[in-house]
């Protein structure tokens, strides 16, 4: 079967960009709107762990939490190689739907060997992050639900349908905060807290299932070159994003852990808005490649935003930063207050060029995954130093994250120059 190629939108004169803009500024707000409601059901969840667990065993659901979010990271790079590859097809008539398949999905492949990979290594992980077999377990088994749920998320963003694809994810977090308000009223402890989290991820993954099935979408997103590419790219920088909270872990004390964990959850929460962007305009970047002026408006707009945002947060927090923690989690994590402005200047050049990388994997940049790999091999061995002083920590990713937005704008700049055009190709 031939292959159908998407035409890129044409938007002629600064007028035409601008209504251009203000014709996505709704589905934009109201994705938006579903990723609030996420997020602030994943901050209810957080305060009521914290509240019922009290440091200690907040410190176990943080290593619990860390490795499903290690896992997060490989899912959410299937999702974008998935979101990437079906916006390519475009077309409905050129690949089978996921029902059609024969054989276990790219999902379920890479679910189950990074399930197996912990299950293997529980005894080490029990002993670097000061957990338990059963909170290892655990995470074991969530992780392929967490594959699962990201192919048919993917499936759904790249065929533009970006409010039913947060939606689902965004009852994922809303199931854990019913069922962790279960588990507070029946006393379970943490091991209701753990369960909670797993069922509720089950729940979103079988619904998000049912929609995707009849989804037309390639039967391979991942193994191939630039479905590696991309796989990598996305799995690299999260794992940068979230490397401070899992080395505090496993080299610092349960008190400093636990209260550096509940600080940098506060500030991450500033990923969620370039998260929320790439939703919507990663499959609209892979179809308009060719139109240089139409992704520049769009990479503009979302670096823009996306740093004002940041800035705001830091000063909210150096403003009434100890309010916030004392609300959320109570005086006893009353020390991680101090940490809140410093680590949300550490993370502003992070979630920037987290919004530059949304042009980067669309175009599935392979200078951009080799930066990220290099940079990963430097913050190791800056961890392996620093820890576990915090704030040679937080110089450490400071440095880094500040390298990698110059990088990132560099290959932008770079992508965003016209063609050269000889003058064999002019005559023609």
């Amino acid at each position: 079967m031939g292959k159908i190629r998407i035409r890129p939108v044409a938007v002629a004169g600064s007028g035409g960009l601008r209504q251009h803009a203000a014709s996505h500024a709704m589905p934009i707000l109201l994705v938006g709107v579903a990723t609030v409601v996420g997020a602030l059901a994943a901050l209810a969840f957080q305060v009521l762990s914290a509240r019922a667990l009290g440091p200690r065993d907040f410190g176990l659901l943080a290593a619990f939490l860390a490795i499903l979010n290690v896992a997060a990271i490989g899912s959410s790079a299937l999702q974008n190689s998935v979101a990437v590859k079906t916006a390519e097809v475009g077309r409905p008539d050129v690949a089978a739907p996921m029902s059609a398949r024969r054989g276990p999905s790219e999902a379920t492949i890479l679910g189950l060997a990074a399930a197996v990979l912990v299950a293997a290594f529980s005894p080490a992980l029990v002993r670097s992050l000061n957990a338990t077999f059963m909170v290892v377990l655990l995470s074991a088994a969530a992780i392929p639900l967490s594959f699962w749920l990201a192919e048919a998320v993917g499936v759904m963003q790249g065929v533009g349908r970006s409010l039913g694809a947060v939606w689902w994810t965004t009852l994922s977090l809303l199931a854990r905060v019913a069922l962790v308000l279960l588990s507070v009223v029946l006393g379970l402890g943490i091991g209701g807290v753990l369960v909670a989290v797993l069922l509720g991820t089950a729940v979103a993954t079988v619904g998000a299932s049912v929609p995707a099935r009849h989804i037309p979408h390639p039967r391979v997103a991942v193994f191939t070159r630039s479905g590696l590419t991309v796989l990598l790219l996305s799995l690299t920088f999260a794992w940068l994003a979230n490397a401070d909270v899992i080395v505090l872990r496993a080299g610092a004390s349960e008190v400093v852990a636990g209260t550096y964990a509940s600080a940098a959850i506060l500030v991450k929460a500033s990923f969620l808005l370039p998260s929320t962007l790439s939703l919507y305009l990663l499959p609209r970047f892979v179809r308009n490649r060719g139109n240089r002026e139409l992704t520049r408006m769009g990479e503009s707009v979302t670096v823009g935003v996306t740093a004002v945002a940041g800035v705001a947060l830091a000063l909210t927090f150096w403003l009434i930063g100890d309010v916030v923690v004392r609300i959320v989690y109570g005086a006893s994590f009353s020390d991680g207050a101090d940490l809140l402005l410093p680590l949300a200047l550490v993370y502003l050049p992070w979630t920037i060029a987290q919004s530059v990388l949304i042009r980067l994997t669309a175009e599935a940049s392979r200078m951009a995954a080799l930066t990220v790999v290099v940079v990963a091999v430097v913050q190791l061995l800056g961890f392996l130093l620093a820890v576990p002083d915090v704030a040679a920590v937080l110089w450490v990713q400071a440095a880094l994250g500040v390298a990698v937005l110059a990088i990132f704008l560099l290959l932008v700049r770079r992508l965003n120059r016209p063609p050269i055009v000889t003058p064999d190709e002019e005559r023609a």
